[in-house]
């Protein structure tokens, strides 16, 4: 007798739910790992438990469980001063803001020509 195939129950599992979880959670993990430059990974367990009648175990109960890891992208850091009050601000504390204004005259290559 020839062994049936693993491939094929696992499309049985759940009425297929568990393949089709699997193949969606590729997926997502392909786009992760091409977008973070990050390795992840999918994880299927497998329990089979027997489900006795009578002393015989011609039953067995499957369950299963997907578990993805999916690498996340770097976070980053940001940079903030403290104020005295302890609050944080873009700005620093103690350093007065410089007012800037558009400068008067006409478009750059004009201010060029004119300098020569």
């Amino acid at each position: 007798m020839t062994q049936r195939a693993f491939s094929l129950v696992l499309q049985d599992i759940r009425d297929g739910r568990t393949h089709s979880e699997l193949t969606a959670s590729m997926e997502e993990l392909l786009t992760a790992v091409r977008n973070t430059g990050k390795a992840g990974s999918i994880t299927l367990e497998i329990k089979v438990k027997p489900n006795t009648r009578g002393g015989d175990i011609d039953r067995v109960l499957v369950t299963d469980k997907v578990t993805t890891k999916i690498p996340k992208p770097e976070r980053g850091d940001d940079f903030f001063f403290v104020t005295d009050d302890n609050n944080l601000s873009r700005n620093h504390p103690r350093q007065h803001s410089l007012d800037l204004r558009t400068a008067a005259g006409g478009a750059p290559s004009q201010l060029k020509e004119a300098a020569q």
